[in-house]
């Protein structure tokens, strides 16, 4: 008996001293990657696991910084400022381990994210195939965050993938590819425009990181740390959320997610439309990773609740600049276009428009002219993209002096003319088709009707008839699709707004 307790507390011994010695294999963010694109003039975080107390070097080609991994086995250094230059190796080592990436490039990285319209891919859109097919430039470089399908009205997820969402198992990437017509074929439009715009203006490599998830509203894309900090947000959390309808959740959305996952038993199903997933299984996992900024398309799934998005979309800001420790880190969105069945989007419009002056250092393209009167993926991306380049390259870059489209400023009432002026970096007032100013509408209460309008000196001047006089209200491109045609010498429409 007094045998087999020794023999016992000998095995004990040795399995607790094998288990204390085990081996934490070293690894590094998926992000870090053969062919990468490392955002320059900024200190660039690298990060990633070993075992505990192990000491990490990092050497970008034969610079080296060390870190040292705390109990957890987790570490995290930083490498000092670059600027472009000839590609470069990036190795990761411990004592007995060591990992290579070759071909990197330093230049400009962003974030591209949203719903629908930002993952639409090339396939799917005008010209798209062949513009793909001529697509080559090894300067640009897109790391695609595959979203796990189906999704929309028909999708309904299969046990294997139901598991993955409650796995948090939901983005699927290749890592870093060049820009060629296979890479490119299936990646969002929106994001492709944007970068080839850019990489040939600025004459800089472009690293696009792209996740969106084709659905998803603002508070998916939120943590739950901060959704529960914010009062107003807090609900969407602490009610299960296939009864967020009471909170403001639109109905339509609630049972596609609903029929998505009808699948499941399990009264805890994830889903990507459910409060703060995308940011957990997407976010996440690249916060902190250098970027110069992040473009942003993404409403439909809110537009049915204007006053829930202000709150949504400036919280999500402000988390993701403090995830990325950038206080004016660049949050460039696109305004939602035209589609004839949406009668919430003009308000919408609106509300972005309006959002402009409380989310600093944020800019939005206007793209009512490129809409569609049936469908929310209207196919012509290249303007969206190239919008939100020249927008970059004014805003952020500071390469252009006009980049945004005229934006509503004030009205003025003078000798029975209403005058309505307008700001930004913007020159010039035309109509789009060359034929008199259209969109504008004049009234009292909730009744509505068109009013001539011309340009004068850069303003619009409206001659106002006597009922109207006693309190005017004006407002422009207020329909679900707006066939408004006042833009500025650049071509850039303006926005949906409204004087009262």
């Amino acid at each position: 008996m007094k045998n087999t307790f020794l023999l016992y507390a000998v095995s004990l011994f040795l399995l607790c001293s094998c288990n204390s010695n085990k081996k934490t294999r070293l690894t590094i963010n998926k992000l870090f990657d053969n062919g990468m694109i490392l955002q320059q003039n900024q200190q660039i975080p690298v990060w990633g696991k070993a075992s505990s107390g192990s000491k990490i070097t990092v050497l970008l080609d034969s610079f080296a910084v060390t870190a040292k991994t705390n109990k957890n086995g987790t570490w995290k250094t930083y490498l000092p400022k670059q600027q472009i230059g000839n590609p470069k190796t990036l190795t990761i080592k411990t004592k007995d381990t060591s990992i290579v990436f070759n071909d990197i490039l330093i230049g400009e990285v962003w974030l591209a994210s949203g719903q629908s319209n930002m993952h639409l891919d090339m396939h799917r859109t005008l010209n798209g195939d062949a513009v793909a097919e001529k697509a080559s430039n090894s300067n640009i470089r897109i790391f695609n965050m595959k979203p796990t399908y189906p999704t929309g009205k028909g999708g309904i997820h299969t046990i294997e993938e139901l598991k993955k969402l409650n796995e948090n198992n939901y983005f699927s990437t290749n890592g870093w590819q060049k820009v060629t017509p296979n890479s490119v074929k299936y990646f969002s439009a929106v994001a492709y425009y944007f970068a080839n715009k850019l990489q040939q203006d600025l004459n800089v490599p472009i690293g696009i990181i792209h996740n969106a998830v084709p659905g998803s509203p603002t508070e998916s894309w939120i943590s739950k740390k901060v959704l529960l900090a914010n009062k107003e947000l807090s609900k969407l959390v602490t009610t299960p959320w296939q009864e967020n309808e009471k909170n403001g959740v639109g109905k339509i959305l609630l049972d596609i997610a609903k029929k998505q996952v009808s699948l499941s038993k399990d009264p805890l199903q994830k889903h990507p439309w459910t409060p703060y997933f995308c940011y957990e299984n997407g976010i996440k996992s690249i916060k902190g990773f250098a970027i110069k900024g992040v473009i942003w398309y993404q409403g439909e799934s809110n537009s049915g609740n204007t006053t829930m998005h202000e709150e949504l979309l400036k919280t999500m800001v402000a988390s993701w600049r403090k995830d990325w420790k950038q206080k004016q880190l660049p949050f460039l969105y696109v305004q939602l276009t035209s589609r004839e069945d949406r009668p919430t989007w003009p308000e919408f419009r609106d509300s972005q428009r309006r959002l402009l002056d409380k989310i600093p250092n944020s800019g939005m393209v206007i793209i009512s002219d490129v809409g569609d009167r049936q469908d929310t993926h209207a196919k012509n991306k290249k303007p969206v993209g190239e919008r939100l380049a020249i927008l970059a390259e004014g805003k952020v870059y500071h390469k252009q002096q006009y980049y945004e489209s005229p934006l509503f400023d004030k009205m003025e009432i003078l000798n029975n003319k209403a005058i309505i002026s307008f700001k930004g970096a913007t020159k010039g007032l035309k109509t789009s088709n060359n034929k008199t100013v259209n969109g504008f509408e004049i009234g009292i209460d909730t009744i509505f009707k068109p009013i001539k309008a011309i340009i004068v000196n850069d303003n619009i001047e409206i001659n106002i008839p006597e009922k109207y006089k006693q309190n005017t209200k004006i407002r422009y491109a207020w329909k679900p699709y707006t066939e408004a045609n006042l833009v500025n010498n650049l071509g850039l429409p303006i926005s949906t707004f409204k004087t009262y």
